[in-house]
């Protein structure tokens, strides 16, 4: 009989746990019960009122926005999620020294990211940060551009081969700017030249995406965000495998690099600025000593893998869309491709510098205008360090605040008539009109996006290219299905009818 009672106090706790989450909740968050958002269930909360692909995931977020406006709350399970899209609240969110901290959603990038910048928080994120900000110093980024013009020239070789070879309606590109990018990264921030557009490594690409999707369903799952719920469910066993595969390709790199280091007879010299010309970002890690003791493969893996998921995945997707946007209008890809004959002549394979990328004025307000429609990055969140008092509404420490960019993009309020693509709203003089925070595709304030010159100048160097050898066409048969997968992602990926440019 023991053991009968012993099941049962069991059966009762797991039962009651989620009740008690519930209402323990419910009480703390009580000084918000005038902000608007949809009723929540007890328990799940509003986890109906989302979708359950990435697809319908960002289809219900915009429906929200549009219901409830720029400042509501959403209960996902026992978790509040104050939904944030109002620039002059970002403002004041972004740019405190207090509210550093990630959301605690961010948790389940950790069995990929470990702890890396992207993930930590307090003094180790402060030290990071200023151990790895020089490595995207202005004399790096010129020596980075040599990398950008050899990955973008083979990759626009092998796409013209392609068409070449075969000819076709429409053009599947992400496949091939994925490869590039995670060319570029793997050589210019590792020293490492993967050599992935020729020998393909669709393994590496599939896990990331994989694990981005399962890690997008988690976050916003009333149930799936529980360990014991995860490891239950169907995605877990395909998680583990994806989890394999990113750690021994970063471990393979990590193996390499540290041996080649180790062999290395003479450091690297210092220029007249002062400042160390180092390799890679992956150098840096190597010869960096904490309290006299060197980084661990972990420690250095945390970095890793951070950056070869901000720095391939998201200017993948920023590159993508910019492309799809000229596609579909043909004047504006008319204009932009006019003022780079004018400022670097009709060769591809001319070596784009920075000084010409920052020439390129029309190109810049291209660019700016296609990240506000599909910003790469479409939600963000951080977690209160202290209760914020914000319009007289007291908003408890510990609550999780989601800036919804996408939302934010497409307000009328922000901008005006937002489903047209506009470039020239982002013309110095129009800007001026607009908030500072009602645009910030790299974050803003403190944690903004370390890396965020390096994506710039890496995105502009391929459209550059890639302008100079196709014009691009609307596939009016082709939409895209386009979700909320931690990046802003297609399922059904990104197609454009291609035409080869007459070359000298």
């Amino acid at each position: 009989m023991l053991w009968l009672l012993s099941v049962f106090l069991a059966i009762l706790v797991v039962l009651l746990t989620p009740l008690i989450n519930w209402y323990l909740a419910l009480s703390k968050y009580k000084s918000l019960k005038n902000v608007p958002g949809p009723a929540p269930l007890p328990v799940i909360g509003n986890a109906n009122d989302v979708g359950k692909t990435t697809v319908d995931l960002l289809q219900s977020f915009m429906q929200l926005h549009l219901k409830y406006g720029t400042f509501y709350k959403l209960w996902l399970g026992p978790r509040l999620h104050l939904m944030v899209a109002k620039p002059e609240y970002l403002e004041q969110l972004l740019t405190s020294n207090v509210h550093l901290s990630k959301s605690d959603g961010y948790d389940l990038f950790k069995p990929w990211l470990g702890d890396g910048l992207l993930v930590s928080t307090g003094l180790k994120w402060k030290k990071r940060r200023k151990m790895i900000t020089p490595t995207f110093h202005f004399k790096i980024l010129e020596e980075f551009m040599k990398v950008f013009n050899k990955e973008f020239d083979l990759m626009l070789d092998i796409l013209s081969e392609d068409e070449k070879n075969n000819p076709r309606a429409s053009t599947e590109i992400t496949k091939y700017i994925t490869l590039a990018a995670l060319d570029t990264i793997c050589e210019t921030a590792f020293g490492t030249p993967l050599n992935a557009q020729r020998n393909g490594n669709p393994s590496y690409v599939k896990a990331m995406a994989n694990f981005l999707e399962i890690f997008t369903l988690r976050f916003f799952s009333g149930w799936l965000r529980h360990p014991l719920i995860f490891r239950f469910s169907s995605l877990y066993r395909s998680y583990n495998k994806t989890l394999k595969t990113l750690h021994d390709f970063t471990n393979a790199i990590i193996k390499d690099r540290r041996a080649e280091f180790t062999r290395r007879t003479s450091k690297t010299g210092v220029s007249e600025e002062g400042i160390k010309a180092r390799a890679a970002l992956l150098d840096m890690l190597l010869e960096t000593t904490v309290n006299g003791e060197e980084l661990s493969n972990e420690d250095i893996r945390e970095e890793v893998d951070t950056f070869m998921f901000e720095g391939h995945d998201t200017s993948t997707t920023a590159i993508c869309y910019v492309l799809y946007a000229l596609a579909q209008n043909p004047e504006v890809q008319s204009k932009v491709y006019q003022e780079i004959l004018e400022v670097i002549g009709n060769d591809r394979r001319t070596e784009i510098t920075i000084s010409k990328i920052n020439d390129l004025k029309f190109l810049d307000v291209v660019v700016k205008e296609a990240m506000r429609m599909y910003p790469p990055v479409p939600l963000i969140e951080r977690r209160l360090e202290e209760d914020w008092i914000l319009d007289g509404t007291r908003i408890p420490e510990g609550t999780n605040i989601s800036i919804f960019l996408y939302g934010m993009n497409r307000d009328p309020t922000v901008f005006p008539d937002p489903e047209k693509f506009d470039p020239e709203r982002f013309l110095p003089e129009k800007q001026a009109d607009r908030h500072t925070y009602g645009y910030i595709p790299f974050s803003a304030g403190p944690r903004n996006c370390v890396g965020q010159k390096y994506a710039v100048y890496q995105v502009k160097t391929c459209l550059i290219k890639f302008m100079l050898a196709f014009e691009m066409m609307e596939d009016e048969k082709f939409k895209p299905e386009i979700g909320m997968c931690s990046v802003l992602k297609s399922r059904n990926g990104i197609k454009i009818k291609l035409k080869p440019r007459n070359q000298i």
